[in-house]
This record gives C-alpha cells, sequence and structure tokens, in this order.
C-alpha cells in the first residue's frame, strides 16, 4: 500500500479482534459473512421499507454521523436537485449497517476521468458514512466489492471530509492496506473543538475570560443588562428564526441561514436534537447561535452578531456562555463548524483535521489508470 501522507493506524487496533477502548473498530477479516452485501438505491425512489430502515440506523448509529442521520440528510437530498445514489450495506435479515450517498462527478473540475464522490450535508459535519457501530470495516468491504464489481462509468471513489481520526476512516485504510490498494490523501483542512477534560492553555483561557469579563462590562453600561436565553419550548423555534434571519438581514451573519439549514433547525428542535440561544443586551439581541447534539457531542450549526457592537465582541461573549451551556449539559466534545465563532481560539483549544481520500475500484486495469491519474494531481 502507498498513503500520500498516510493516516497512522495503531497497530492494536488492527491486531485485536474487539472493539478497543479508545473506540477503534474491529477490524479482523471476516471472510465469507453474509451481511457484506452491498446495493445502490435511488435517493429519489426510496420506498417506505428502505426509509424505515435509513430511520432506524439513524438511531442506532455510531457517534458523530448525526450529519448522515435520515431526518437531516434526507431534505437536504430531496432539495439537492442531483441524481443521487445511496449506497446500502445491509445484513442478512435485510436491516441496513451502513449508508452514504453518491453521485458521478470527476477526479478534478478539468480532469476526464469520471468517479463516484460521496456527498454529505451541505450544513458541514463530516463526510463519514452512517453507520452501526463496529461496522466500519464491514461497510467498506462491501461497498469497495460493489464498486469493483458494477463500477460504471467510475475508475475511482472519493470520500471527501473524512475526519483523521475517525474510526471509519481508519477502517478504509486499512482495508485498502489489506487489498493492495494506493488510497490517495488530498489536502487537509483543520476544524476547532472543545474536549471534555483537556483545557488548553490555561494562560490564554484566563487572558480571554478577562477580557471578555471587560468587554461584557462595557456592552452592559452602553446597552443594557446582558442576559443569555436557551430557548427550549415547543413554540420556541419560530420566534428564534425570525429573530436570526433579521440578524442575517442586518449584515451580521457569520453563515447564512439557507433553506436547508432552516428546515434542520425546524426538525432538530422538534426532536431535541437542536440547541437554540441568544444573548441579549438591555432589549436588544446582539448574538444568536444554534447546534446539534448527539450522542454528548455538539455540532456548531450556525452564529450571527450584530456588527454594529462588534468593538464589543458580541460573538465571543456568546461562545463564552456556549461553551458554559455544553458544560452543564455534559458534552464530551464540541467541535465548531467553519464560520462560527470567529476569532476564539482560546475556547476551542482542539484541533481536528479532515481531508478527502480516493482509492480506485474496478478492475486491475481500471483501478492503475485512477491511479495513475491521482498521483499526477499530487505533483
Amino acid at each position: 500500500m502507498s498513503l500520500i501522507d498516510p493516516i497512522s493506524v495503531p497497530a492494536d487496533a488492527a491486531r485485536d479482534g474487539r472493539v478497543a477502548a479508545d473506540g477503534h473498530p474491529d477490524f479482523s477479516p471476516d471472510p465469507g459473512d453474509a451481511r457484506l452485501r452491498a446495493n445502490l438505491l435511488r435517493a429519489d425512489q426510496l420506498a417506505l421499507p428502505d426509509r424505515q430502515r435509513w430511520a432506524a440506523l439513524s438511531r442506532e448509529a455510531a457517534p458523530g454521523n448525526i450529519f448522515a442521520a435520515d431526518w437531516l440528510m434526507g431534505p437536504a437530498i430531496a432539495r439537492s436537485g442531483q441524481r443521487l445514489r445511496i449506497a446500502v450495506a445491509a445484513d442478512a435479515a435485510g436491516a441496513w449497517f451502513g449508508t452514504l450517498p453518491l453521485r458521478l462527478g470527476r477526479l478534478a473540475p478539468l480532469s476526464p476521468v469520471p468517479v463516484l464522490r460521496s456527498w454529505h450535508c451541505p450544513l458541514g459535519g463530516t463526510g463519514t458514512p452512517l453507520l452501526r457501530p463496529g461496522a466500519e470495516r464491514a461497510f467498506w468491504a462491501a461497498l469497495l466489492a460493489r464498486l469493483d464489481h458494477r463500477p460504471g462509468l467510475a475508475a475511482g471513489f472519493i470520500a471527501p471530509s473524512l475526519p483523521l481520526d475517525d474510526p471509519a476512516t481508519l477502517a478504509l485504510a486499512h482495508l485498502c492496506a489489506e487489498q493492495g490498494r494506493l488510497l490517495h490523501r488530498g489536502p487537509s483542512t483543520i476544524r476547532r473543538a472543545r474536549i471534555a477534560g483537556r483545557p488548553g492553555d490555561p494562560r490564554a483561557s484566563e487572558l480571554f475570560e478577562r477580557r471578555l469579563e471587560q468587554l461584557e462590562a462595557r456592552l452592559a453600561a452602553r446597552v443594557g443588562p446582558v442576559r443569555l436565553t436557551l430557548h427550549s419550548r415547543a413554540g420556541d423555534c419560530e420566534p428564534w428564526l425570525a429573530a436570526f434571519l433579521a440578524l442575517e438581514r442586518g449584515g451580521g451573519i457569520a453563515r447564512p441561514a439557507t433553506e436547508p439549514l432552516r428546515t434542520a433547525i425546524r426538525q432538530g428542535h422538534r426532536r431535541g436534537a437542536v440547541r437554540l440561544i441568544s444573548l441579549s443586551a438591555g432589549d436588544t439581541i446582539v448574538a444568536m447561535s444554534c447546534w446539534l447534539v448527539a450522542d454528548r457531542r455538539g455540532y456548531g450549526l450556525a452564529c450571527a452578531h450584530d456588527t454594529r457592537l462588534a468593538a464589543y465582541a458580541p460573538h465571543r461573549l456568546l461562545i463564552r456562555r456556549v461553551a458554559a451551556v455544553a458544560a452543564l449539559e455534559g458534552l464530551t466534545r464540541f467541535e465548531a463548524s467553519a464560520g462560527c465563532y470567529p476569532g476564539t481560539a482560546a475556547m476551542w483549544p482542539e484541533a481536528r483535521e479532515f481531508a478527502d481520500f480516493s482509492v480506485g475500484i474496478g478492475g486491475p486495469a481500471r483501478r492503475a489508470l485512477f491511479d495513475r491519474a491521482a498521483l499526477a494531481r499530487q505533483l
């Protein structure tokens, strides 16, 4: 195997036939397993039983996959206007243990090499499949076997936005090593996060906190007392959205409230999976934020602040309260999405790395063609 900027697969995780304490999956070979069956379904023609299986998998899924849940991904797929396929891996009883939306594309905008590319919710999050815990290796084995057997026009498969520390990513790397496939890694991006018990640099946090206290005192003196509101009642969602959109129209948006985002907020709030928060000074809302919660993890969705009060950094005042709410709720990890909470690295000391990965599919000649094209892009 050759990995461009290789992922480190822990040796213990590769040898041990159990799920390790740190959450790495069972990588042991499973020849002849009846679960290793995959199929590609049209996303716009899912039958009711398929939707029920997707919903059941969403309820059982491993941590970190809320962005691929049926209730969040389904509306985004319906609005995408793309010809998507849902890659489904099912066990002998027909229950889904993994799923991932796919679309046909090209290796690069000007490249003639066609590929299948996984598609994930435009709200952000990760590109990992929706998986049962411990089914990481089984899913990739089933999917790659299906794509090898019936690749269609595609010469390769690209999985964008995979976190390097995720069991699904490690399982893909290990499986490619077993099968002698080249796994190509693209450029990486970093997202900030907070992890319980790992506060980062205490001096930086103390300075940041002191500065925020001064700014909040100045804001209160100018506009009025500063207070936080957590909008948790059933009837709170629509008023919160209206206020958020008004703040957006005022030019204080860090991430636009698109229709998929509004749908996700409505459905997530109804399910108890979305938190809505606002920070006010006097009678004026100065900053707002919302985030997803699943499996004691939080994922930033959107944030906005009043740019007329930028001198008081209301978005930073808000994120201090967000961190406090997350701690009270017992969240073990909170990841900030792109564009959320700018300039607050002291509050988000952890860095999580994401990258795109690609692998050839089909027979040996087709895989070799893809590998040559992928390696040429790296030069």
